[in-house]
């Protein structure tokens, strides 16, 4: 998706008005009102501009000569980009790709070539560093995710694809796609491709029953692999050998040897080959936090560094031995000997970002996240000036929800199942986890925030997660802001994802509401069973009511409405409501428009919430629709303030919805 210039002016459709139906509370019936009157959408901004960079290499520049990082950087609405880094002129040039979101890999070709393997549409890319620019694409069939790549004895460059788990090589001479199959069903995972020392590709498939293969490129033909590198997912190649772990091996049949180079001290702890740092000049070893490089010749290793990167990752090597990285929104340059890390913004302009969620915190701030980066930002829509955090915790991935109570905000965040507490009018320090700071955690079990996070009326954070990779299930954490304390109760309406979470805000009620899915990370939709809605009791951390809801995926959206004392839920997007005081769910007209992402609960017992690319309001007691207003994309996330402001979002942008009646 392109960015969009959105114009303020736009001619509203007006729908003839429906006749009103009397409805009742058990019924079913949906009413629209006439959209006379529609309030008038406008953009308040663009808030977002986290960047989020997975792939790293170090080039040289055809005309200067100098070496370059070049980095892969993601962005889901103006496409991934290459960023070229003079790392030591703290200077960058950017060139934004002709297909995909971004991409895990980046790596140097004959030819004065870059190849590029993409997500969300699986695209290998060639870029010509003779003149900065993207000459070639090709698509592998439908593939999604193109992982990181391997160079076969063929000479063609080799990656795994999601979510047909098959292997694609990409002729250099053609710029042709072959594909080599996919032989470890039901796998939906080719996460990693190594080379091998005779030419032929080691894959590592996994989520549902990881395994290893060989891929020949002479015969075209699938192997098992031998007994000695079984369970071995990455390797890599040095001195005409196969490495991986502490092991060299050679031969056929990957015959192991032990080093044959200085080692670490025994007394420092266990160590291993790094294969993505080796490179033709430097074996790369790492001990801890200590990296350690040999040359061939050299009496001993020489330490590279030693630093706790907190988050960070090493991504390549320089001739001379510096090692180059990246942490969130800043990149670094570690030289021989330094202990400590010195991070740097990585330069250049970031466009907008997708927002995942919508907040308003108690000073009427707009608060939100992008689609992995691990940031916040925030936009003031009385100035409409946006402020863009980094990272906010040390580990990887997105923050999926915030809760904002008394100036601090709290993030539930992927992929490390954190919990942060952040105050924005603090000077920032997370790398000493002052602010923001690491208040909980729910990993390893819990890895994904999918039913986000919010207050409870015993001033204690909720939150509904979705269980780590190759695991059904999922759980309801409760976390004491105060003291970290943080109590899981797990698969409360079985092995299914928590996607959908509201609490009770009526003390006496002890009850929050849960709603599943069967979506899983790395494994397909959970077969033979049907997502669920229960009420579970807190003073007992137990379901007292479940309702499933057969040949559904998911109930998510749930939100309580003080007014009515009823809670909404979407159902595949489909709006239903239930009555606590009788424990009833009441299925409303399909006619009502479908909720395409979060619901706002408004005064007077409203529900608003986006249906494509409209701004619906449903009246709960009268069971009566209307559009409110309508946006140029469609509309992911409502949000209200404290003074009844209401906010949307659309693809990257903020608006604000008034003048409806």
């Amino acid at each position: 998706m392109k960015a969009d210039r959105v114009s303020c002016s736009h001619s509203w459709a007006v729908l003839a008005a429906l006749a009103i139906l009397a409805p009742s509370m058990k019924g079913a019936a949906g009413v629209v009102r006439p959209d006379a009157g529609m309030g008038q959408a406008t953009l308040l901004g663009k808030p977002c501009r986290a960047r989020q960079v997975l792939g790293g290499a170090v080039v040289r520049d055809r005309k200067s000569g100098r070496e370059l990082f070049a980095v892969t950087n993601m962005n889901e609405v103006t496409g991934a980009e290459l960023i070229l880094i003079d790392f030591d002129r703290d200077r960058s040039e950017i060139y934004r790709a002709p297909a995909g979101a971004g991409s895990w890999n980046v790596r140097e070709v004959s030819g004065d070539r870059l190849v590029i393997g993409t997500f969300y549409d699986g695209t290998f890319l060639i870029f010509d560093l003779k003149s900065k620019k993207f000459i070639n694409h090709v698509r592998f069939a439908k593939e999604e995710y193109l992982w990181n790549t391997a160079m076969g004895g063929d000479g063609r460059v080799y990656s795994g694809t999601y979510p047909g788990g098959r292997l694609g090589a990409l002729d250099l001479a053609t710029c042709t796609v072959e594909d080599c199959g996919a032989p470890a069903a039901p796998n939906l995972y080719l996460r990693y491709v190594s080379p091998t020392h005779d030419g032929r590709v080691l894959c590592s498939f996994s989520s549902e029953k990881p395994v290893e293969k060989l891929y020949d490129p002479r015969t075209r033909t699938w192997a098992d692999v031998p007994e000695s590198i079984k369970g071995v997912s990455m390797g890599g190649v040095w001195d005409g050998r196969f490495i991986a772990g502490k092991r060299l091996f050679d031969g056929p049949d990957f015959t192991p040897h032990a080093p044959a180079f200085p080692v670490p001290p025994a007394d420092k702890g266990d160590w291993y080959m790094d294969v993505t740092l080796t490179s033709d000049r430097w074996l790369v070893l790492r001990q801890g936090n200590a990296v350690y490089g040999w040359r061939k010749g050299d009496a001993t290793l020489t330490k590279l560094a030693d630093v706790d990167l907190r988050g960070g990752r090493y991504m390549a090597i320089t001739e001379g031995g510096r090692l180059l990285g990246i942490r969130g929104q800043d990149y670094f340059v570690c030289k021989p000997g330094d202990t400590s890390l010195d991070l740097r913004a990585i330069p250049g302009d970031s466009d907008p970002r997708n927002l995942l969620f919508l907040r308003v915190d108690e000073r009427g701030r707009i608060w939100s996240g992008a689609p992995f980066g691990q940031t916040l930002c925030y936009l003031d829509p009385r100035t409409r000036k946006a402020v863009n955090t980094r990272t906010v915790c040390d580990g990887g991935g997105e923050v999926y929800d915030v809760a904002c109570r008394g100036g601090r905000v709290y993030a539930a965040a992927y992929s490390g199942g954190d919990i942060v507490e952040y105050t924005p009018d603090q000077p920032w320090d997370q790398w000493n986890n002052k602010n923001p700071r690491a208040l909980a955690t729910v990993s390893p079990g819990y890895i994904r925030p999918v039913a986000g996070i919010g207050f409870g009326p015993d001033g204690k954070l909720y939150s509904g997660w979705m269980a780590r990779y190759g695991t059904y299930g999922g759980a309801v954490a409760i976390t004491d802001p105060v003291s970290s304390k943080t109590e899981l109760i797990e698969n409360p309406l079985g092995e299914q994802a928590v996607e959908g979470l509201a609490v009770d805000p009526r003390p006496e009620a002890h009850a929050a509401y849960v709603g599943t899915s069967l979506s899983a990370n790395g494994l397909p939709g959970k077969r033979g069973e049907s997502p669920r809605f229960g009420v579970l009791d807190l003073a007992t951390r137990k379901a007292v009511f479940t309702r499933t809801f057969e040949g559904a995926s998911g109930v998510r959206s749930i939100v309580f409405d003080p007014v009515t004392s009823l809670v909404a839920l979407a159902v595949d997007g489909r709006l239903h409501l239930f009555e606590p005081a009788v424990r009833e769910v009441v299925v409303l007209s399909a006619d009502i428009p479908k909720v395409s992402g979060s619901i706002a609960v408004g005064a007077g017992g409203k529900l608003l919430y986006g249906s494509g690319k409209s701004v619906i309001e449903f009246r709960i007691a009268e069971r009566t629709w209307r559009r409110l207003a309508e946006a140029p994309a469609p509309v992911g996330n409502t949000a209200l303030s404290s003074k009844g402001d209401l906010y949307v979002s659309a693809g990257p942008a903020v608006y604000r919805v008034k003048g409806a009646r």
